[in-house]
This record gives C-alpha cells, sequence and structure tokens, in this order.
C-alpha cells in the first residue's frame, strides 16, 4: 500500500512540473515571438550566435565572389579600399544576387569602373560571366546580370527603419577569404564621406563590423538574415569604421540603372552639414550659376522643410533630393536669420564628375 502511495505521490508530482514546465514554456513563447518580431531592431548587449547563424544561413547562398581584371582602380570610393590602381590590375570583390529569376546581382560602382572581365562565382561553385547593366558613382552602386538558372536570391530590408545600435553583420569575400562572416552594431547613419574627385557620397551606414578589401560589394545584414546594406568604403588608418550604402538608398535607384544604365540625379548646387552634433541642416556653401544660386539660398540658411517633409537632420536633405528629377521644380522652407520663407527652385541634372 505504502509503494503504491509513493508511487502515486511521485506521478503526481512529475505531472506537477510537466504542467508548470509546459506553462512556463508557453509564457515564455508569448513573450519571446512578441519579442522575437523586433529583436533585431533591439541591439541586445550580447547577440545569440544562432540568431547571427540563422541571419547568415538566409542570406550567405546569394552573396557571390567577383573577380575583375581592371584598367585601374577608379570610381569614387575605389581609394578607400586600399587599391593601388594601375593597368591590368585584378581585383576581387563581393555582390549580392537581388533577383534570381533575373540574374541580377548588386555590387559597388567602383569594383565595376573600367572592368575588362567579371567574373561572378557562386557560393556553390558555379561560375558565370557577369555583364554590367548599369552603374552610378555618385551612390557607388552598379548592377550586374548573369545567366543562371535555378540562382538565390537575397531579401532587401529596411535601413531607414533600422535603429542604430542594432545588430548587423557583414558578409562576403574580404582578401580572397570566401564567405567570411562578421558581426558588429550599426554604428550611425546618414554618414557622408568624401571620395576621389572630392565627391562626397551622402546618407551611408557606419559600422563597427569588420570590414575589409574584398568585402566591397557585398552584404550588411541584420539579425533576420535581410539585406541593410552594402559595404563600401572604409578608412584605412582607422579600426571599427566601416561604411555601407544603405539599402533605401539602393532600392529607390535600382529600376533607374536597369532601365537606362545610369541615375540621372538632382542637383541643387548646395552643400550642406549641421552646425553642431545632431543639428538641423544649414547650407554651408552655394555654387555660382546653380539652382541654389539662382533661388536666392545663401550660406547660414537652415533648411526646415523640401516639399511638403519636414528636414530635421542634413541626411533628410539628401533623401529627398534623391527622390526628386532633374528639371523638376520644388519648393523649400527655410529659416534665416529667425525668419521663415519658402522659395521655389527647379533642380537641374548634376553635371559629370570630373
Amino acid at each position: 500500500m505504502a509503494t503504491r502511495w509513493r508511487s502515486l505521490l511521485v506521478t503526481t508530482a512529475l505531472i506537477v512540473l510537466l504542467i508548470a514546465a509546459a506553462a512556463a514554456v508557453t509564457s515564455l513563447s508569448g513573450c519571446g515571438g512578441a519579442r522575437r518580431g523586433t529583436f533585431y531592431v533591439q541591439g541586445p548587449p550580447n547577440a545569440p550566435a544562432e540568431d547571427i547563424s540563422q541571419a547568415v544561413t538566409n542570406v550567405a547562398p546569394a552573396v557571390v565572389r567577383i573577380d575583375t581584371v581592371i584598367g585601374d582602380a577608379g570610381g569614387v570610393l575605389g581609394g578607400l579600399f586600399g587599391s593601388a590602381g594601375g593597368p591590368m590590375e585584378r581585383g576581387e570583390a563581393s555582390g549580392v544576387i537581388i533577383e534570381g529569376r533575373r540574374g541580377y546581382v548588386l555590387t559597388n560602382a567602383h569594383v565595376t569602373h573600367n572592368a575588362r572581365t567579371l567574373r561572378v562565382t557562386l557560393p556553390d561553385g558555379r561560375q558565370f560571366k557577369g555583364d554590367v547593366l548599369g552603374a552610378d558613382t555618385v551612390t557607388d552602386i552598379a548592377v550586374l546580370r548573369i545567366k543562371g538558372r535555378n540562382l538565390p536570391e537575397a531579401m532587401l530590408g529596411s535601413s531607414d527603419r533600422l535603429p542604430v545600435g542594432s545588430w548587423v553583420a557583414a558578409v562576403g569575400n574580404p582578401y580572397g577569404l570566401d564567405n567570411t562572416v562578421t558581426a558588429g552594431v550599426l554604428s550611425a547613419k546618414g554618414r557622408t564621406i568624401v571620395g576621389q574627385g572630392n565627391v562626397a557620397v551622402t546618407d551611408l551606414l557606419q559600422t563597427d563590423a569588420p570590414i575589409n578589401a574584398g568585402n566591397s560589394g557585398g552584404a550588411l545584414i541584420d539579425l533576420r538574415g535581410q539585406v541593410v546594406g552594402m559595404p563600401t568604403a572604409i578608412i584605412p588608418f582607422a579600426k571599427g569604421i566601416g561604411f555601407a550604402v544603405a539599402i533605401d538608398t539602393v532600392k529607390d535607384l535600382i529600376p533607374q540603372l536597369v532601365r537606362t544604365g545610369k541615375v540621372a540625379h538632382a542637383w541643387l548646387g548646395i552643400s550642406y552639414g549641421a552646425s553642431q552634433p545632431g543639428g538641423p541642416a544649414v547650407i554651408q556653401r552655394v555654387l555660382a550659376g546653380t539652382p541654389a544660386a539662382k533661388a536666392g539660398l545663401r550660406p547660414g540658411d537652415v533648411i526646415a522643410a523640401v516639399g511638403r517633409e519636414k528636414v530635421t537632420q542634413p541626411q533628410d536633405v539628401a533623401r529627398l533630393l534623391r527622390r526628386a528629377h532633374p528639371g523638376e521644380r520644388i519648393s523649400m522652407t527655410i529659416t534665416r536669420q529667425g525668419k521663415r520663407k519658402t522659395v521655389r527652385v527647379r533642380l537641374a541634372e548634376m553635371p559629370p564628375m570630373k
């Protein structure tokens, strides 16, 4: 009898433990499910390895290696990856298949600049000749086409929605080390760097995920495995500072690159920045004879809005002008010496870079 009672008590205890465990799992699943939907934007102190691993698994099949033979390593940002240039130089870079059915591969314009040949190698070992559909040196974006069947493709996310501090990973082929993954955080957004010919490339993402020569044109991904940027430049003497083209910039320009082979950029003719960190966009210089000069804009004017869109930081100006077209007439609201006024500007097409 005592044995039966002991057995019954043990069974009852086990049932209670199982119910409690099930309740705990259910509770965790409910909370975890809610968190997991936004986990990639939280930037936790220690990104779980399984989350990074899963994210990489989602995108890695579509990250390719691009081998080039080029006349010189030119382009706006070519020198920022330490390339020395010279006749018949061989280069190694990365790319991302963004549309498998059509064989579209995204990479940097400085990767394709003066390229005589482009060979695209998939992680599964397949190789294809790459043909340049279009390239834009101002934003450092290029689209190639390869002819293949059953091509993998990456999912494009949103750089605009990804907060600073979020975990990111860079996937590419640095120094010919294929399928390399490095991790870090999104350090800042809206960065501007000046490349060759004093041409400014704007609205870049900054990350401390290690990127090196060969990562150029690869994928910067969030913890969902979606592409949020394309590594494009480094500061050679710095550590933990790399730059990527924001994927929302890329998505805006891909259709025009594919359709026409180039991007016709609207041009205002000003340089601008923040007078202090986190401050509004202030015009620093107005070039003579440009749309800005003809509209009466002056250095010191604070840009409050472009059209109906408010401007709260300098990168807003680049983003809003990127949506405009040469020849389009836009309104700009500025603050000058404490007084607000609205001016009308007819945008021109950005002149070719020298």
